[in-house]
């Protein structure tokens, strides 16, 4: 029993890991999840496909600004500072 308790354990922490934005990325990744997760170059931008009223914009000094232009909002995010947070949190 505890064997198979640790064996599941074991699998699932290694597959978690992975889901970590601050990883590797995926092949498959599209063009805004690389934006979002900090592996974009600046001026790279892409447009979302759920919203196309909704852009993402990798900036000169690596922070990222999504534009919705049906309700006029504009933020800005540091993916790197994003990712120094997430790494001290655990």
């Amino acid at each position: 029993m505890n064997t198979k308790f640790i064996a599941t354990f074991i699998v699932l922490a290694s597959t978690a890991t992975s889901a970590f934005a601050t990883g590797p990325l995926s092949e498959s990744a599209g063009p805004v999840d690389r934006i979002v997760q900090g592996h974009g170059r600046p001026g790279e931008s892409a447009v979302a496909s759920s919203d196309r009223s909704v852009t993402f914009e990798v900036l000169a000094d690596g922070r990222v600004r999504r534009t919705n232009a049906k309700y006029g909002t504009v933020t800005i995010s540091n993916p790197a500072a994003e990712a120094l947070r997430a790494r001290d949190r655990r």
